[in-house]
């Protein structure tokens, strides 16, 4: 079903995913987590990375396989009081999908990677 809303590199062997709106009936948001096998690592998260700010959206519950995204140290700098933090983010282009065509992508584990995907 994520296929659906986004593109995915390769084969993926397990996923977990939430979404949620930015304001009812507005832009929304796709957050996911993806298990894949450590050889296909370049495959999603190509090219090079760059220390940025991942800020989590509203709603975005931190439970389950998400509860990875508490390992960060929180930046403390989120407006909202939603978990924020500094991390090495590689570019979303292997999962954009219109109209999901802005996020941030990182890695997690080897075989591990969270995706963020948003519509404005």
């Amino acid at each position: 079903a994520l296929q659906r809303f986004i593109k995915l590199a390769a084969k993926v062997v397990s996923s977990e995913w939430q979404t949620g709106e930015f304001a009812p009936g507005r832009d929304w948001w796709l957050a996911a987590v993806l298990k894949i096998d450590p050889s296909d690592l370049s495959k999603f998260l190509p090219g090079s990375s760059n220390k940025e700010l991942v800020e989590m959206p509203l709603g975005l519950q931190l439970d389950s396989s998400f509860a990875a995204l508490n390992a960060f140290s929180d930046a403390g700098v989120s407006k909202t009081k939603q978990h924020s933090f500094i991390a090495e983010v590689y570019p979303v282009t292997p999962y954009q999908s219109s109209p999901l065509l802005n996020g941030k992508s990182v890695k997690l584990a080897d075989d591990t990677v969270f995706v963020l995907l948003w519509t404005q």
